[in-house]
């Protein structure tokens, strides 16, 4: 098998290889090849296929290294590229939020209530993304808020 020669099969773009090279060591025939007469199937010698096939197998730990390496290479430039865009919101003592209602109402919510309700400053941080909330009187309310349910209040 040259690493050059491009199957039928498509390449997969992350690890340079096929499935069913990287399962059984070896290119797949599809049957419009065999019934055409491809290129593949014209040049096809027996002795020269079957030491092919031996060296294949012999090397096939290495393909599947290299396929584990690219992988890794690119979810790397893949989580690279995400947390560029990612911007991590924290709120510190003080600030001002409005909390999600679907996670204070116990009920069902209707279409036209309102999705966010408050404001109210945070009282302490309790944790990584948690926060003891007050209200504006400066009563404590009685549950720890994540994160992902609050948002900052502009005045």
């Amino acid at each position: 098998m040259e690493a050059g020669r491009m199957s039928v099969q498509a390449l997969r773009v992350t690890t340079g290889a096929t499935p069913f090279l990287l399962a059984y060591g070896a290119e797949v025939f599809v049957p419009v090849e065999i019934s055409y007469s491809s290129p593949r199937i014209q040049a096809y010698n027996a002795e020269e296929n079957d030491e092919r096939q031996k060296l294949a197998l012999d090397l096939i730990d290495e393909v599947r290294d290299q396929a584990h390496a690219k992988i890794v290479e690119y979810q790397k430039n893949v989580s690279f590229y995400y947390n560029l865009r990612v911007k991590e919101i924290f709120f510190k003592k003080g600030d001002l939020v409005l909390w999600k209602v679907e996670a204070s109402v116990v009920g069902q919510k209707g279409k036209l209530d309102p999705n966010w309700e408050g404001s109210y400053k945070v009282k302490s941080v309790q944790g990584r993304g948690s926060y003891k909330l007050e209200t504006m009187e400066g009563e404590e309310v009685p549950k720890t808020w994540h994160l992902r349910n609050l948002m900052t209040y502009y005045i």
